[in-house]
C-alpha cells in the first residue's frame, strides 16, 4: 500500500516520533566527575603599544589611492571599449591617451619614492594600475590607435 504521506511530512512525523521517544526513555546516567589542576597563577599579558598612526599621512594616503583608484577604473573601461569607441574618444580627445600615459607614470614614481606612500595598499593599486595601463595599451594596438 502507498503511503499518502509526502516525503518532507513523513520525515516531520518520523521527527516527532523520534523525539517523543527520546523523552520518554531513561535518564541518561549524570557524567563521572573529572579531576581538574588547580588554577596556577600567571602574571598578566605584557601590554602591547598601539601603533602611533600620523593622522596626516594616513589622510595623504586616502587621498593618493582615491588617485590611483580612480584612474584605474577609467583606464579599465577604456581598454574593455570597442575599437569604435576608443577611435572616436581619441579623436575627440587626441591628447587623452598621452596625459592618460603621464599621469600613471607620476602616480607610480610618487607611490614609489613617499615613504608615507609605504604601504601594501599603494603596492596593491599601483600594481593594478599597471595591469590596466597594459591592457589598456593592449586595447589600442588592437584597435590600431597609437599609445604615445
Amino acid at each position: 500500500m502507498r503511503s499518502r504521506c509526502k516525503p518532507p511530512v513523513r520525515r516531520g512525523l518520523l521527527a516527532a516520533i523520534t523525539a517523543a521517544l527520546a523523552a520518554c526513555s531513561a535518564p541518561a546516567a549524570a557524567p563521572t566527575p573529572v579531576p581538574t589542576a588547580a588554577p596556577t597563577r600567571t602574571s598578566p599579558p605584557a601590554a602591547t603599544p598601539a601603533p602611533t598612526v600620523d593622522a596626516a599621512a594616513a589622510d595623504a594616503q586616502d587621498a593618493f589611492l582615491t588617485n590611483v583608484n580612480d584612474l584605474t577604473s577609467e583606464v579599465e573601461t577604456l581598454a574593455t571599449a570597442p575599437c569604435a569607441d576608443l577611435a572616436i574618444e581619441t579623436r575627440a580627445n587626441p591628447t587623452e591617451v598621452a596625459e592618460i600615459h603621464r599621469f600613471a607614470a607620476t602616480l607610480q614614481s610618487i607611490g614609489a619614492n613617499q615613504p608615507a606612500l609605504d604601504s601594501d595598499d599603494v603596492r596593491s593599486a599601483l600594481s593594478d594600475l599597471s595591469k590596466a595601463m597594459t591592457q589598456f595599451d593592449t586595447a589600442l594596438t588592437a584597435c590600431g590607435i597609437s599609445t604615445s
